[in-house]
């Protein structure tokens, strides 16, 4: 998966703007709207494996998360 297409998908399925994502990220919203750039802009930036990884936590920890919360939800019904 490209830079771009991570970053579009995680916003997407976080339901954050860029400005939310660049916060959650800990970055300037220029950052991040370097990194969305294609690849064959000048003005592109590629991020670093540490951004890389921090996307990739971020999405396990929301998955994992809304898991949680429904299975909460089951055991409340369930008593």
């Amino acid at each position: 998966m490209k830079q771009r297409e991570l970053l579009q998908t995680a916003m997407h399925d976080l339901d954050l703007t860029r400005e939310a994502f660049a916060e959650r990220l800990g970055c300037a919203k220029r950052t991040l709207d370097k990194w969305l750039l294609p690849d064959t802009s000048n003005d592109y930036r590629k991020m670093n494996e540490t951004i890389w990884n921090l996307v990739r936590e971020i999405l396990a920890h929301e998955k994992l998360k809304a898991k949680h919360e429904r299975l909460q939800k089951r055991i409340i019904k369930d008593d």
